[in-house]
């Protein structure tokens, strides 16, 4: 007589959500799947882990990531667009690592866990967005009204394109003779008039697009009905403000000249953040110019402001002290601002600011606001083993916060 083995219980697996009873995956606790979620190798894995279910994208929509500091850098011809990334790691320090974007494009700015890319050799410039992260594109149709030597210099969104809702960009150039602003309903760039002599701070707040450059603040009014937007220009409420030199001499050893303005949205404020550049005369500086029997150095100094609108048409600049428990990330072609609970390892009251734009060599000078005037800073560098060499273009340079 030949003995059966007892037929094989079929295992329901529960590592869906939503199948099976009793324990189940989807019912671990949000802080234990975060854990998870952290140590979780590469983003690719990541972005598998939220795609579980709702649950497990709610407990890592919690995670924090570090921000990135990424750019590109051509030859002397501008061809052959290399990029480079790096972590802000724990320790303060900026790591690097191989960002996941293709081959051959230009780091333009970034915005809403997206970097704006472009193929340098292309004329006129069509943008890409691209989410590293997930690796989701959206491709723009070309600025054709900017000039060939009108690099877009900034990329701002209103909102993520995969939110599924409509969504704008405005983009800006150097030297800025006019904005582009892009509807996705259209699906079209439109010109619209503005004129800077510099780089313009452009920003997202409260459901509309500003833009500013020195002392002067605009406000993007979009009238519907299929009417273009446009640029209206803001009144200073502050009588003062309207007739101060953006480039004003102060008390001291040295003048300010305003270098880079900023729009930044920080803890529900707009701030009208102004990077200037300090002539001073010193012996011990790394950045000091040599000046015959004593050395210049250019001693860069932030100021903030917070933006109020007051009444129809009008704004007024309030001075603030400092950032409380947030950091600001200042880039020419981006800004934006992290607390402590979203990075706790950033350094508070703090301005992590791209120096040296455009230099191979560029570097990052953190400045701390509460004694910025004592000159307590700290420099870091983001070598990418080529600083220094001759062949190497120009590099363009930002701050990035990834999207999950």
């Amino acid at each position: 007589m030949v003995s059966r083995s007892p037929p094989r219980r079929r295992v329901r697996s529960t590592m869906a959500c939503g199948g099976g009873t009793g324990e189940e995956w989807p019912s671990l606790p949000a802080d234990l799947l975060l854990a998870v979620f952290a140590l979780l190798p590469s983003d690719a894995d990541r972005v598998r882990f939220r795609a579980v279910c709702a649950r497990w994208a709610a407990a890592a929509a919690a995670w924090r990531p570090r921000p990135w500091l990424v750019g590109s850098r051509t030859d002397r011809s501008g061809q052959g667009a290399a990029m480079s990334s790096f972590w802000l790691s724990q320790a303060g320090g900026l790591v690097p690592f191989a960002a996941a974007v293709p081959p051959g494009l230009e780091y333009l700015s970034s915005s809403h866990g997206y970097l704006a890319l472009s193929d340098p050799s292309a004329a006129p410039k069509a943008i890409t967005l691209l989410n590293p992260a997930t690796g989701r594109r959206v491709p723009l149709p070309p600025i054709a009204f900017f000039k060939r030597w009108h690099d877009v210099a900034t990329v701002v969104l209103s909102a993520d394109p995969a939110a599924g809702a409509a969504w704008a960009a405005l983009a800006a150039g150097f030297p800025t003779n006019c904005l582009a602003y892009y509807s996705s309903a259209a699906g079209a760039w439109t010109p619209l008039r503005f004129s800077a002599a510099g780089y313009a701070g452009v920003e997202h707040h409260g459901g509309r697009f500003y833009v500013a450059f020195k002392n002067r603040i605009c406000v993007l009014h979009e009238p519907g009905c299929g009417a273009p937007p446009a640029v209206i220009p803001l009144e200073h409420a502050d009588p003062d403000a309207d007739g101060r030199s953006d480039d004003e001499d102060v008390p001291g050893d040295g003048r300010r000249v305003a270098v880079d303005t900023h729009l930044v949205e920080c803890d529900g404020d707009l701030l009208h953040v102004s990077v200037r550049d300090e002539a001073e005369y010193s012996s011990d500086d790394d950045v000091a110019v040599d000046g015959g029997s004593s050395t210049v150095v250019n001693k860069r100094v932030v100021e903030l402001h917070r933006v109020e609108l007051v009444g129809d048409g009008a704004v007024r600049l309030v001075p603030v002290e400092g950032l409380g428990w947030h950091a600001l990330f200042l880039g020419r072609n981006r800004a934006f601002a992290l607390s402590k609970a979203e990075f706790p390892a950033c350094r508070v009251n703090c301005v992590y600011l791209l120096d040296r734009q455009g230099h191979p060599d560029g570097v990052v000078r953190v400045l701390d606001m509460d004694s910025q005037w004592a000159r307590r800073e700290e420099t870091i560098y983001p070598d990418d083993g080529r600083r220094g060499s001759p062949s190497a273009g120009w590099a363009r340079r930002g701050w990035f916060f990834p999207s999950y």
